[in-house]
């Protein structure tokens, strides 16, 4: 049987015979055993996968961040936003009315490569400002450079939102499988710039207010850098 996407949703109706039809069934008859194959069964596994391997990206990226910043606290600050990525893809769904699937996470993986790559310009051009200093300033530092990145992060989060709107309101039966990967993409992007933008430089703040009073305990007689 082919389940109609439009009226149906092959997952709830899976969902909704293991907890209300199985249990009699085992019940009844002892022994009985319950698998579930074809479409949910590649999907479950298509998902472990993905996961796994999209796990395996990310620490290949906190890596190769890692390297270039010779830190690992930046690494953490760049990727801290991918997670409110993911939130914007499920609002998307939500505002859309369309259930989540496999393509949904495929569409999160290329928003958190985007939302990575806006966080690495942002930090980048901090630090950038801070070596440009005559007199140390952090609270400056992050300032300008929010500043100064502000139209690139947001151009690059509207376009990438805009250009994908028609997908989003096609009501066709051919987009009905690209339609999930396109709103995680697209929210996803949009909701994590503004954390970008927000959240990140004061997550940078409050990671170096943190190391200047670890360095004044280690050394008491040491002058920790102006916020």
């Amino acid at each position: 049987a082919e389940a109609d996407y439009a009226i149906a949703d092959p997952h709830k109706i899976v969902t909704d015979i293991r907890a209300n039809y199985v249990p009699g069934l085992l019940k009844e008859f002892p022994g009985l055993e319950f698998l579930v194959k074809g479409e949910q069964d590649a999907a479950s596994e298509f998902l472990f996968e993905l996961i796994r391997l999209t796990l395996m990206a990310f620490l290949a990226t906190f890596g190769l961040i890692a390297i270039a910043f010779r830190s690992y606290i930046q690494p953490a600050i760049v990727m801290s936003a991918v997670p409110f990525g993911f939130l914007g893809a499920i609002i998307g769904h939500l505002v859309f009315g369309v259930t989540m699937s496999m393509f949904s996470f495929m569409g999160f993986v290329a928003a958190a490569g985007v939302v990575i790559n806006d966080n690495l310009v942002l930090i980048d051009r901090i630090n950038q400002v801070r070596e440009e200093q005559e007199r140390p300033d952090i609270g400056a530092a992050v300032v300008q450079a929010a500043v100064s990145r502000f139209r690139p992060i947001l151009l690059t989060s509207f376009t990438t939102f805009v250009g994908l709107l028609p997908i989003m309101s096609e009501r066709s039966a051919q987009s009905e499988y690209l339609k999930p990967m396109t709103l995680s993409l697209g929210f996803g992007v949009a909701f994590a710039s503004f954390v970008t933008l927000i959240l990140v430089p004061c997550l940078y703040l409050v990671v170096e207010d943190a190391r200047a009073k670890v360095m004044s305990l280690r050394r008491p007689g040491a002058v920790a850098p102006e916020q």
